[in-house]
């Protein structure tokens, strides 16, 4: 009896075996017909697709999408190719027209799912397809966030990337906010409105310090020389870090509305001051700074002595003034330091 029954037991485990792999079978096949069908469909759609978006008035694309069976993945298949390869395609009206048409139903229900890689790559092509309609939804979203996860990240650059001005203050409310994510929230809003956030972060009397810092850096990764009075004021701040970022930008802008405000960093307790200051001297050529460049080869850290020596190539008469030091400056350090870039330059110019 206990073998009859060890026997249909094992015949239980073989046919529910038999049946899953049947089941699993089935499935593939079946998921494998519908790629095979969208592949198709892709493909059907994609010389007209191309013919509408250089031509709108030709409405050939637009009935035979309607007419497809899986309209939505196509139609995102062929924006998401189109917006990756296309420059400032991502602010095409046709673009935007077309997702706003036959994604945003689709779009609104991913945004529900329990799937975050779903809900994430809902995000990206909303950022991607510049979908205004979704805009409501996503700030509804991100009043509901208590925690400044990836998703939450990602959902604050998409709304910058729909121009939303309250996108800064609703990051601000999060103290381990990183400069990295203000960065991307500027660098995605239109120009009037990056600039009023940026003044905002600048002017505002507040303690948050990674905004005005992440300002600041973005104001010279971006080239805004139109900002430059503002952040020289920050030259008198308080906080090294936040000067510092300063003289960083103003070595990327490669300009400065007032030379003399640079002096007390020649004479910094920080090191960083010191040889950003040097620095600045050099690629602006300020020629009133010679002098003060000579003495800081001298310096007690290696930077500062190279930063200087570097900035004194830069002038016209800078091999001279090398030879000069190299021969008689009293530190040995700084002799050293000058006659090293006096035979890099002789060994460039042949």
């Amino acid at each position: 009896m206990t073998i009859y029954y060890l026997w249909i037991v094992v015949a239980a485990l073989f046919l529910s075996q038999l049946v899953l792999l049947f089941i699993l079978a089935w499935r593939k096949q079946r998921l494998r017909t519908k790629e095979q069908a969208i592949q198709a469909q892709y493909e059907a759609l994609t010389d007209s697709f191309s013919t509408y978006m250089l031509d709108p008035s030709d409405e050939k694309f637009s009935q035979e999408l309607r007419s497809s069976s899986y309209k939505e993945v196509v139609l995102e298949h062929l924006l998401n190719g189109y917006v990756s390869v296309t420059k400032g395609s991502s602010t095409s009206p046709l673009v935007a027209k077309l997702s706003e048409d036959f994604l945003t139903e689709r779009y609104t229900k991913q945004l529900e799912r329990k799937s975050w890689a779903i809900r994430m790559n809902t995000l990206y092509f909303i950022e991607d397809f510049h979908m205004q309609s979704l805009s409501p939804l996503l700030k509804e979203k991100l009043h509901k966030s208590v925690r400044l996860d990836q998703e939450t990240q990602q959902l604050i650059r998409t709304l910058a990337s729909l121009n939303e001005s309250e996108t800064v203050s609703a990051l601000a409310k999060y103290p381990d906010a990183p400069v990295r994510l203000y960065i991307d929230v500027f660098k995605r809003m239109e120009l009037s409105t990056q600039e009023r956030a940026l003044h905002a972060a600048l002017q505002a009397d507040h303690a948050n310090k990674t905004l005005k810092y992440a300002a600041i850096s973005y104001i010279g990764m971006a080239g805004l020389t139109a900002f430059l009075p503002l952040i020289e004021k920050e030259l008198n701040s308080q906080d090294s870090e936040i000067r510092i970022q300063v003289l960083k930008s103003i070595l990327r802008l490669q300009y400065i509305t007032t030379p003399s405000s640079l002096m007390p960093f020649f004479h910094s307790t920080s090191w960083q001051e010191r040889m950003f200051a040097s620095r600045i001297a050099g690629r602006l050529q300020l020629s009133r700074f010679k002098e003060i460049l000579g003495e800081l080869l001298g310096d007690s850290t290696w930077w500062v002595r190279y930063s200087s020596a570097e900035a004194l190539t830069q002038f016209s008469d800078g091999d001279i003034l090398l030879t000069h030091l190299a021969i008689n400056h009293p530190d040995r350090f700084a002799r050293d330091m000058a006659a090293q870039w006096e035979t890099f330059l002789l060994g460039s110019e042949k």
